[in-house]
């Protein structure tokens, strides 16, 4: 049997990366959501052997593919294959977790809690969307320009994260020569899809309660308000009608969460909030709860009325999201109005 020449991989697809320790020793952890596509997987089992390999106190690795959308089937054929080229000492150490449903979600909870509770740090990087955000943000509450400088504090974004940015809208970005600051001029309609679709990527979760006499979208926001949480906000069409109360629509009866952190973070407190609600995985349109995820180190919620609320650009995504889009067309024609309070 050949044994694989291991080299440290560029990590690609892995969400966390944790190691725990209990009467059995050291364990790696290895989380992956919404794992697409072959390359990614053969990276994160390159990366749990390497591990391994340099760390020999290890006992195993524990890969948890969570959201996984390759077949099954297919999964295991590239982990057999893997260990096949892998020495023993290694690939008899790398177990896979396949967690395909909630009902095996809720089931890893319960079983690795030291891993959940790991994992509800805050998101420490920032994506080109969200210094987007930051700088649509300025923008519609009418905020002059600032510098590269503070676009790197506040956001927490790496210069050539900016940087890109400044390349993708140019088109709509005035530069200050004098005092190098920027700030955006405008932002079109075809800018704010953009900006929507690529946000929109993260996977949402939804509730749905199942006894008959759900709770309506008010009330749920009132048990969200009394948990005093600052890392929820309420979003979608009950937050957008909170930024716009101009704009002509009827309340949903759906309540949208967001949630500052990644797919990691712990939902627990939807139970504290209505123990009827249950994870839900069938038509979208018929859930309850929608939870979204801020993924950025700044969330910028509003505390106001007692309520943390979404920023606008984030309950305007949510619109999207759940197909809500005359609603979008004139939440954005009211912004250009200059409509909003």
């Amino acid at each position: 049997m050949t044994s694989l020449l291991l080299h440290r991989p560029a990590r690609r697809g892995t969400e966390s990366h944790n190691v725990m320790t209990d009467t059995l020793g050291r364990h790696l952890q290895l989380q992956s959501y919404d794992l697409k596509n072959t390359r990614d997987l053969r990276t994160l089992l390159l990366e749990a052997a390497y591990e391994l390999q340099a760390q020999p106190d290890l006992a195993d690795a524990h890969l948890y593919l969570i959201g996984c959308t390759l077949v099954k089937k297919r999964v295991d054929m590239e982990v057999e294959q893997f260990k096949s080229i892998t020495h023993p000492h290694i690939a008899g150490r790398i177990l896979v977790h396949d967690v395909r449903s909630a009902r095996q979600s809720e089931q890893l909870v319960m079983d690795m809690p030291r891993l959940i509770s790991d994992s509800t740090r805050k998101p420490s990087t920032a994506s080109q969307e969200a210094v987007v955000v930051y700088l649509l943000q300025r923008h519609l509450q009418s905020l002059p320009g600032v510098s590269i400088s503070t676009i790197a504090a506040e956001t927490k974004a790496s210069l050539p994260t900016i940087y890109k940015v400044l390349n993708t809208y140019e088109h709509c970005i005035d530069k200050d020569p004098e005092d190098k600051t920027l700030r955006l001029r405008y932002f079109a309609q075809n800018d704010w899809l953009y900006w929507i679709q690529r946000t929109n990527q993260l996977s949402s979760v939804y509730y749905i309660d199942r006894s008959g006499s759900p709770r309506s979208g008010k009330r749920l926001a009132k048990e969200l308000a009394r948990l005093q949480r600052e890392d929820l906000a309420i979003g979608g069409l009950m937050g957008t009608l909170h930024h716009l109360p101009a704009l002509d629509v009827t309340s949903s009866p759906q309540l949208d969460i967001l949630v500052h952190g990644t797919r990691r973070a712990d939902l627990s407190f939807i139970t504290e909030m209505d123990p009827g609600l249950e994870r839900f995985e069938g038509r979208t349109e018929m859930a309850h709860v929608v939870v979204h995820f801020i993924d950025r180190p700044a969330p910028l919620f509003e505390y106001r009325d007692g309520q943390n609320w979404g920023s606008l650009p984030d309950c305007i995504a949510n619109l999207q999201k759940a197909g809500l889009t005359h609603q979008v067309n004139d939440a954005l024609q009211l912004i250009k109005q200059g409509l909003k309070p």
